[in-house]
């Protein structure tokens, strides 16, 4: 449909002076026929708004409800579609046209985020820049990674169920990013061990209330942060979720030990993140009950993911080095 025309008014106001449309169409130099068709709407409607559609008027989308909508994500943008349309007595369908054509929001993925403090910030940075330089002659490749994650029997986190409602990615990530909380739960860690171009590596479990360095695995003596060295008798599991939620530790091949603290998932490149979404999609009943279902959740696994991970080892560097050391999108 086009668009009326802007001179619609001037034509009206005119008529009802007297001038005679030839002097209208010389004066506001307008075709003949928008002048004629302004006179009939005038006549028949006695204004000069466009005559009311063959639709019928819009009773949901309406307004008032986009209005109200938006300020109810922008009070939680966590927000449900189908639990939103439920409180307010619409459709999901109408509900979610209002979210994406009147608004403009599209659903992204919740992400976790760690608290990183001036000092932290100016560490990420510089170690960020000491290993870029490194991948150089592509060490990266030859370089054996490690890391650890700490599972409960309880459901986790899942940022494939947990979504957040913004325009942009930035937007979502800022309203939607949860930080690190620690629990109580039955608890186990998963630590694991791979060389980028080789084999997927091996899954080791350590019980939390144990010293490390009895346990006697190869695997964990390359972790320098993953386990805390001070006792804890009360706070001790509190302290361990905190500290060994998304570590992760790079091992020269020379033996050098280069500890990455740039988290959260900054250099995450194993598997344990994405076994994590897996396994804790729901709670178990028992740590035995989890472990099985790690080992099978792992041997599942491709390890063509981590290759590709690896591969982007330096496009990560770089990015916290551009951030200045702080928190940079997933790339």
């Amino acid at each position: 449909m086009a668009p009326p025309s802007r001179h619609r008014s001037s034509i009206l106001n005119l008529f009802k002076e007297g001038v005679l449309p030839v002097d209208i169409i010389k004066r506001l130099g307008v075709p003949s026929r928008t002048l004629y068709n302004s006179i009939s709407r005038f006549k028949k409607l006695g204004t000069f708004f466009d005559r009311r559609g063959s639709r019928r008027k819009a009773t949901v989308v309406t307004p008032d409800r986009i209005k109200a909508v938006k300020e109810r994500i922008r009070r939680n943008a966590h927000r449900r579609i189908r639990k939103t349309a439920k409180g307010m007595k619409i459709s999901r369908r109408l509900l979610g046209r209002i979210v994406k054509d009147k608004l403009k929001l599209t659903c992204h993925r919740e992400r976790k985020a760690a608290i990183l403090s001036e000092a932290t910030t100016k560490n990420r940075l510089e170690r960020s820049k000491k290993l870029l330089q490194r991948t150089l002659n592509g060490e990266h490749l030859v370089t054996v990674f490690s890391d650890e994650k700490l599972f409960t029997v309880q459901a986790e986190f899942n940022p494939q169920n947990h979504q957040v409602l913004g325009e942009t990615y930035e937007e979502a990530f800022a309203n939607g990013k949860t930080i690190h909380q620690a629990s109580h739960p039955a608890i186990t860690i998963a630590f694991c061990r791979s060389r980028s171009q080789n084999q997927q590596g091996s899954l080791h479990f350590a019980d939390f209330r144990k010293d490390i360095s009895s346990l006697g695995l190869e695997a964990l003596q390359w972790t320098s942060l993953g386990i805390p060295t001070r006792r804890c008798s009360s706070t001790h599991s509190q302290v361990v979720a905190t500290v060994v939620r998304d570590p992760f530790a790079c091992i020269h091949p020379e033996g050098r030990m280069a500890s990455v603290l740039a988290r959260p998932q900054s250099f995450g490149l194993l598997h344990l993140v994405v076994l994590q979404n897996k396994v804790n999609a729901k709670p178990h009943s028992s740590i035995k009950a989890l472990k099985k279902t790690l080992f099978k959740e792992w041997d599942a696994l491709s390890p063509d993911y981590l290759r590709a991970t690896i591969d982007t080892y330096p496009r990560r560097l770089s990015a916290v080095i551009e951030k200045r050391g702080g928190r940079m999108e997933q790339v």
